[in-house]
């Protein structure tokens, strides 16, 4: 049944651009499942109604497409979230109770227009508008990046450069290049992905948000610090972070640590702040 499909991880633009497709989808009379598979009198009633195998189908394509864009891996748990799940469980049941198609397509037309008004409806206002940000609660992690990565698919640069830190820190090559007293070379400061301010952060915003750094916000290839990982003791028995992260933070993983990217809590606001540096 619905949920059930696997899933593939869709920016905001493509899902705005996929939702036409949904609704194109749907015009084949066709369920969202296997009608081989159907066992309970709902979906085989589903099955035998051109209506509602149309509905189902509107659903199905819906559900999936929101789904992949806001479900995802907890940075800070490592356990898997997903906002959708836990309302269309209970929806399941509703609909599983009607007892005539009457009934189970009034269900599937709330539920349609449901979706659609508290997840769709910001994909379907003009191109110009932007997301509106929870500035006010960045100091949930949770809060921050979805709000951050909602900022990077709209291409929101204003929003990026202000949920990114001031100065923004480069140690691809060990030295941040920020201030002069780093003693980078002219190469390096031509190179350097380092800003001091918003214009400067700006400029450089093709290099920072990279198209490997979308793609790994896309698909939230996120970690939170893991002393297994970022520490060892030495032979005292003192802590020493060896990572690319501190206790607090959260990396941004790629294959190429050079498109890593660090987020932690400043005056009490996550943001990206930095291209980590490996010891």
């Amino acid at each position: 049944m619905l949920g059930l499909y696997p899933l593939r991880l869709y920016s905001l633009a493509v899902l705005g651009l996929t939702l036409a497709g949904a609704a194109a989808a749907a015009t084949a009379a066709a369920p969202g499942f296997d009608c081989r598979h159907a066992r309970s009198a709902v979906e085989q009633r589903i099955c035998a109604s051109d209506e509602l195998s149309r509905r189902d189908a509107e659903l199905n394509g819906l559900y999936r497409q929101i789904q992949a864009e806001t479900a995802g891996i907890d940075g800070a748990s490592g356990r898997r979230i997903d906002p959708l799940a836990v309302g269309q469980a209970a929806w399941l049941a509703r609909r599983d109770a009607c007892a005539d198609e009457a009934c189970l397509l009034r269900a599937y037309d709330r539920r349609i227009a449901e979706l659609r008004r508290d997840w769709v409806q910001a994909l379907e206002t003009p191109a110009a508008s932007m997301p509106v940000y929870r500035y006010e609660r960045h100091g949930e992690f949770e809060v921050f990046i979805d709000d951050f990565r909602r900022a990077v698919a709209a291409d929101d640069r204003e929003a990026v450069a202000r949920m990114s830190a001031r100065p923004f820190a480069d140690y691809a090559t060990g030295l941040s290049c920020v201030n002069a007293e780093d003693g980078c070379s002219t190469q390096e400061l031509r190179a350097t992905r380092s800003s001091l301010t918003p214009d400067e952060f700006r400029a450089k915003y093709e290099r920072v948000l990279s198209p490997a750094v979308r793609t790994a916000l896309r698909e939230r290839r996120l970690r939170a610090y893991d002393p297994a990982v970022d520490e060892v003791r030495d032979e005292d028995g003192e802590v020493e972070v060896v990572g690319p992260i501190a206790p607090g933070e959260y990396l941004l993983e790629d294959d190429d640590i050079f498109e890593q990217r660090v987020f932690r809590k400043i005056d009490g606001a996550y943001k990206l702040a930095r291209v980590p540096f490996y010891p």
